[in-house]
């Protein structure tokens, strides 16, 4: 078979052949999931997606906990069984696996995806995994069963990469990474240019006449956004030729709508305003989600935010601080292109596709 196939359609073709040439019989018991994975030599999920395939068909019955079975179905079954399979088919599914959703972040992403989608054919499917590796690879396996045609994902925040993820990519599934790129993995994604966004917050503040310019941000690491973010601060200092003032790094929340902070970024950032506050005159969040920890530590050492500019990226309706808003309706756009390409089979370009989304500036 042609290689760009998927490896699915190759394990189903292969044993629809089988059946139809009476290969196999009506009623023989095909091979286990594992014994056919080792045969093929592919995962247990895709053995499982061909043998949907041919259950939908009428080619095969599968018995839970017993087995596979050659079962040609009566003309009858078949219609039946076709007519209920091409109404699944009118509706194909995407799985989309998100960290979190907020009004800072991920609401307008998951409305114009779903949107597009819908508008080519297609239901959407939205799990989150709370930033548990674990829960993440629980929920793509959940929608692998649920027989979805492609996969979005936005990476748990990590160094390292979910295994389930490069399985998939590897056995040629089509998937598009949102919000981080893999290094050295060609998959498409499509994420926010991070170092321009906090640039363009640098610029901004510079022109309203800060030059002495903070930064509190989580930790910075190779697979985070962050990272970017942060590295962008020190560039456009550097460019800017503004006051260098330390930084203050604290614990990634996971927590990202309004609640308490934990004590230790509080304290932490509580000692940064107390040793760099009065050298201030603006302070930039590498993220949204540390505003709440700031604004308790300002009020434990007696520092007047309003003293001050305060900018950062993401934030919720009616934010009233300077940040840049990631453009989640231009990101949906590019996401549900690339998916519907990769599907198609329109691998001339998507492997090399790493799209950068400007920020939009928010200003009141």
């Amino acid at each position: 078979m042609p290689k760009d196939n998927f490896l699915y359609m190759q394990v189903y073709t292969d044993l629809k052949e089988k059946i139809e040439k009476n290969l196999l019989v009506e009623g023989a018991k095909l091979p286990t999931d594992e014994e056919l994975k080792e045969e093929y030599r592919v995962s247990v999920i895709t053995v499982k997606k061909a043998l949907t395939m041919l259950k939908e068909e009428g080619f095969v019955q599968r018995v839970p906990g017993v087995g596979s079975f050659v079962h040609r179905q009566n003309q009858m079954e078949a219609a039946e069984q076709v007519e209920s399979a091409a109404d699944r088919v009118a509706w194909k599914r995407i799985g989309l696996v998100l960290e979190h959703v907020s009004d800072a972040f991920g609401l307008d992403l998951v409305y114009h995806l779903d949107q597009m989608l819908y508008q080519k054919g297609y239901r959407l499917i939205v799990r989150f995994s709370y930033y548990n590796r674990e829960k993440e690879t629980e929920e793509i396996g959940f929608l692998m069963d649920s027989d979805i045609s492609g996969l979005v994902v936005m990476p748990c925040h990590g160094v390292y990469y979910n295994p389930q993820i490069l399985k998939l990519i590897l056995e040629d599934f089509p998937v598009v990474m949102i919000d981080k790129k893999l290094e050295g993995i060609s998959v498409p994604s499509v994420r926010t240019d991070n170092k321009e966004a906090v640039k363009v917050l640098l610029r901004r503040l510079v022109k309203k006449g800060c030059r002495s310019i903070g930064l509190i941000s989580t930790e910075s690491i190779e697979t985070s956004s962050v990272k970017e973010r942060y590295d962008g601060f020190f560039e456009a200092q550097e460019e800017l030729q503004i006051d260098c003032i330390p930084d203050c790094v604290v614990a990634f929340d996971e927590n990202v709508f309004r609640h308490k902070p934990s004590e230790k970024n509080v304290e932490s950032i509580a000692e940064y305003l107390k040793s760099h506050g009065a050298d201030m005159d603006s302070i930039v969040c590498t993220e949204y989600s540390i505003i709440p920890a700031l604004e308790r530590a300002a009020e434990t050492v007696g520092f007047d935010l309003s003293a001050i500019e305060l900018a950062c990226v993401d934030g919720p309706a009616g934010f009233r601080e300077t940040h840049m808003k990631q453009d989640e309706a231009a990101m949906a756009k590019h996401v549900a292109e690339l998916l519907l390409q990769r599907m198609e089979g329109q691998r001339d370009t998507w492997d090399t596709e790493d799209i950068m989304v400007p920020a939009l500036l928010m200003e009141h």
